[in-house]
């Protein structure tokens, strides 16, 4: 369930956590365009790299656009919006109602199921970590990584010490608010239990099994109230909604630099011999989306 005074609650402090991590990748970045890389996502394509498909074609490896896993995220994105639409409600008036109703109390216990779902694929989402990764890149002054890729497969790394190290813990200093709620987010422990089942409900709250009293496990937390989870799930919708917010707003910004020159914006590749190799971008006419200027129609480079 979503509830509205929650949302309230909570909404302020994740905002500025957000607006943090931002503004220090805008002010910090190694080249001015960096941050937009990440929002137009700039990677480098394996399969285009390909020394037969290079014989074939030569064309650049370094590609401008969603790949397949940004299709993955809108596909993420179509279920939380819809979740989202479909579940607000006031929380006095819900409390209210499983109070005497039975069907109320049933869809509160499947509606936290499609929450925890929300929540471990958030944390898992390819996109959103490769996001976060490069942000705090940016945040520290570290170059645009063309070559970062994200583990889909267990031998090629974790994605719980990608998210620890990576995101979180390089920007402790830098960005402290988006640091303290990366921490309080993201639960190790919570995101195992949801991923392998390990968990039951009872009554308003659920048990998590991989409990041990083992500090060095890192697993401490024996259940859950809904209410607690309430605080958590909502904390997650939130961080989704405020980076959306974010990169709208970064992305006038660029949008307005790229009309104003022209419809040309600058970017740099860094390549993996660490060669610097610029090129230039422009907007389309029809929707805020960047491609190789050599690229745009006559209506993308007549824009006023």
């Amino acid at each position: 369930m979503i509830f509205k005074e929650l949302i309230e609650e909570l909404k302020d402090d994740v905002n500025s956590a957000v607006n943090e991590l931002f503004l220090a990748a805008w002010e910090n970045q190694a080249h001015p365009q960096d941050l937009l890389l990440i929002d137009q996502h700039g990677f480098y394509s394996e399969m285009l790299a390909d020394p037969a498909v290079q014989k074939k074609h030569a064309i650049s490896p370094y590609v401008i656009g969603p790949d397949e896993i940004g299709h993955a995220e809108s596909t993420f994105y179509d279920f939380i919006d819809w979740y989202r639409r479909s579940n607000l409600f006031k929380k006095s008036d819900f409390e209210n109602e499983i109070e005497i109703n039975t069907e109320a109390k049933k869809q509160e216990y499947l509606t936290v199921q499609l929450e925890q779902s929300i929540y471990l694929r958030f944390w898992e989402s390819d996109l959103i970590l490769k996001q976060y990764n490069q942000l705090s890149s940016l945040a520290i002054g570290d170059t645009y990584d063309w070559h970062l890729t994200i583990p889909t497969h267990a031998r090629e790394g974790s994605k719980h010490e990608l998210i620890r190290k990576s995101i979180r813990d390089r920007i402790e200093k830098t960005c402290p608010k988006f640091y303290t709620l990366i921490k309080s987010n993201y639960l190790t422990q919570l995101r195992n239990a949801i991923a392998h089942s390990q968990f039951y409900i009872l009554g308003r709250g659920f048990t998590l099994l991989n409990y041990s009293d083992d500090p060095a496990v890192h697993s401490p937390l024996k259940s859950l109230t809904f209410d607690e989870w309430y605080g958590i799930f909502h904390q997650t919708l939130l961080l989704h909604n405020e980076t959306i917010r974010a990169f709208e707003e970064y992305r006038k910004k660029y949008k307005e630099k790229t009309l104003d020159n022209d419809n040309r914006i600058q970017i740099r590749i860094i390549d993996q011999d660490r060669n610097e190799l610029f090129s230039d971008l422009g907007i389309r006419h029809d929707r805020d989306e960047w491609l190789w200027r050599v690229n745009l129609d006559d209506a993308d480079l007549n824009q006023k």
